[in-house]
């Protein structure tokens, strides 16, 4: 909480001698050793200004103590009451006449009455010192926002307080936006400490003389806007010289917003000159805000954005504007400044309202045994994924060989994508490839594998060998499966094409979590989907095969994606379905689909089943109908 003294403000502008040498050197880095006592003994109060600004004549040139407002504050933080911070000081404007009274220069510092303020300071907390126009700032983000004013004097020196045991330390920043705006920043350390004689004052432009600024502490980042104080500048410039450049640039009338993005909107303009539209100008002020139409009258009021120098007259410049928000609608304006500087009157302001973001990809990841599994056991979720949006990727684990050769594991592969463009539809044609997915343990491992991409689907083959309904392989691929692996039966199994070779079942899962990774985002709108672990759910029931058990290789499958997802703690959603007992018609999984989802789930599966008629002449539902019936009409799953 800030708790603020009482505001004074002086009645009369009071002569000061120079409290340090005022050279034109923009990092004067001298004590600051001015207060207010110091200047009643030397000068007392006279009202040195004998009429009225500008009115030629009447001043005794030199600087004069204009106005003085009290900033002190004490600030606590609710959650830790041993940070605190306590200010007691002032704010002081100084301004020098000239013998016509014209303000040919101005100061604004924080000091005190004991040669500048008191700090006292307990917390490794940052207190920033700065002067804002036209507005103060909230987040200390944003605190080269509207920063102005070159620091000219602080004091105590750069470093810390004791030096030897430093409570906390005090440095400038300089140029903290491209005004060449200042800051002072003290940095607690974490120890308790006092300093006394603590100031910083800043140069200002005149340019801003009948204006109010805001001299600014803020204790961060972002705990307290501590203190704010609003200095009005009274006075007027002198007038040019005869001969000397008073024409600004011509104000930009052709300011328009060119793309908006989902946070950015691109500006586009014509350079004005220096003079008009003759010789290049020096510098832009780009403003924004979401408060309406940016005029002359309020152009000071709208958030400034750091831009970019102008080019020469005439030549068409761009420029973007970054950080704003969706669905808001901000408005823009430009004034251009030559070195004087001489600004141009405000541009039109242009609106625009910010595009939504483009939509987060959402992922549906399909992992089995068998390339006719997931339309089988799986569907038809795949479809009503990829109708909502949704990115398909398809894990096929094994060849689906059967213990026979390369042509029947082909077209296997092949069928298999029938289904997908079944589902999808005819979007020309797909991309075989191969890539190779990398997981890092305490080496990284990398394993290559041959992937299919359509539309928004990529199917990605494993091609390790079949193991057959038991698990005990085929001796056309040496007898190895998964479940032998996982089992400890064997030390490594290798793809039936020699792509890969797993050298431990957890070689084999973490494989599994990296090619997801590779497609799809590693959080909870990514949905795995896998065969059912558990035994109990996946051995059969009822009068067709009671007591018998799931496929070695789904549950074998349905263990590795257990072992990657929940024994990884991983982000994504999971669903396990239910495979064999649905085709021998488990009582308790009736049917459940209706005649839609029926017609969808066989479409997809029949898919595959015409392609490998078409391949190899082998009619797997003709077969047995009764269980891919009973397959048709269910689908059974669990979210964990």
């Amino acid at each position: 909480m800030a708790i603020f003294g009482s505001v004074h403000r002086g009645t009369s502008s009071t002569r000061v001698d120079p409290p340090r040498s005022l050279s034109t050197a923009r990092r004067l880095r001298s004590v600051l050793v001015l207060s207010l006592a110091g200047v009643m003994i030397a000068t007392g109060f006279g009202v040195a200004r004998t009429s009225g600004w500008g009115t030629g004549g009447g001043c005794d040139p030199g600087w004069y103590w204009v106005d003085e407002v009290d900033d002190s504050f004490m600030w606590q933080e609710d959650s830790d009451p041993f940070r605190t911070v306590s200010w007691s000081g002032t704010v002081q404007l100084l301004e020098e006449y000239d013998a016509d009274c014209y303000v040919v220069a101005i100061e604004l510092g924080f000091t005190g009455p004991d040669s500048g303020g008191t700090l006292d300071l307990n917390g490794d907390l940052l207190i920033s010192y700065t002067i804002q126009f036209p507005s103060p700032f909230d987040q200390y983000s944003d605190v080269g926002s509207n920063a102005i004013g070159d620091l000219v004097s602080w004091s105590p020196p750069e470093g810390g307080w004791p030096p030897e045991f430093p409570a906390f330390y005090d440095f400038p920043q300089y140029d903290i936006n491209a005004n060449g705006a200042d800051e002072f920043i003290v940095q607690g350390t974490g120890l308790p400490g006092v300093a006394s004689g603590v100031s910083a004052f800043f140069s200002i432009s005149t340019d801003l003389l009948g204006q109010t600024v805001n001299a600014q502490i803020h204790v961060g980042p972002d705990l307290c806007r501590c203190s704010v104080t609003g200095i009005f500048l009274p006075g007027e410039s002198p007038p040019a010289p005869p001969g000397e450049d008073t024409t600004p640039p011509a104000a930009i009338t052709d300011l328009q917003v060119l793309p908006v993005e989902a946070d950015s909107a691109t500006l586009g303009w014509t350079a004005p000159g220096d003079d008009g539209m003759s010789g290049q100008a020096t510098w832009y002020d780009v403003r924004y805000t979401d408060a309406g139409p940016i005029t002359e009258a309020n152009f000071y009021e709208a958030t400034y954005y750091p831009s970019t120098f102008p080019g020469p007259p005439g030549t068409p410049e761009q420029f973007t504007v970054s950080g704003l928000s969706t669905g808001v609608t901000y408005w823009f304006a430009i004034r251009t400044s030559d070195e004087v500087p001489n600004w141009s009157d405000a541009s039109n302001s242009p609106s625009a309202t910010i595009g939504a973001p483009p939509a987060a990809e959402v992922w549906a990841v399909f992992i089995h045994a068998h390339e006719d599994d997931w339309q089988l056991f799986e569907s038809p979720n795949p479809y009503y994924d990829y109708v909502a949006g949704d990115h398909l990727l398809f894990i096929y684990m094994t060849a689906g060989d059967a213990g026979q050769g390369a042509s029947y594991w082909h077209a296997r592969e092949s069928a298999a994508q029938a289904s997908v463009i079944e589902l999808i539809g005819p979007v020309g044609q797909g991309n075989s490839a191969t890539a190779t997915f990398c997981y890092t343990g305490t080496t990284t491992v990398c394993h290559t594998m041959t992937t299919w991409t359509y539309d928004r689907s990529v199917s990605v083959y494993m091609r390790l060998p079949d193991s057959g309904v038991s698990g005990g392989g085929f001796g056309s691929t040496g007898f190895q499966s998964m479940s032998k692996l996982r089992d400890g039966l064997i030390s490594n199994i290798t793809a039936v094409d020699g792509s890969a070779t797993y050298t431990s079942w957890q070689d084999l899962y973490l494989s599994l979590g990296a090619i997801v990774d590779a497609y799809a985002p590693h959080d909870s709108t990514t949905t795995i989907n896998g065969p059912d672990f558990d035994r109990d759910r996946q051995t059969s029931q009822g009068d067709i095969c009671s007591g018998c058990t799931d496929h070695a290789d789904h549950l074998a499958v349905a263990d590795a994606v257990q072992a990657f997802t929940i024994g990884q703690a991983g982000p994504w959603s999971r669903a396990f379905f239910i495979d064999y007992p649905l085709g021998f018609a488990d009582p308790r999984y009736p049917v459940n689909l209706d005649s839609t989802d029926y017609a969808i789930k066989k479409r997809l599966f029949m898919a595959y089943n015409t392609a490998m008629i078409t391949q190899t002449g082998i009619d797997e539902y003709g077969q047995m109908p009764w269980f891919w019936e009973n397959c048709f009409q269910r689908d059974y799953y669990r979210s964990i």
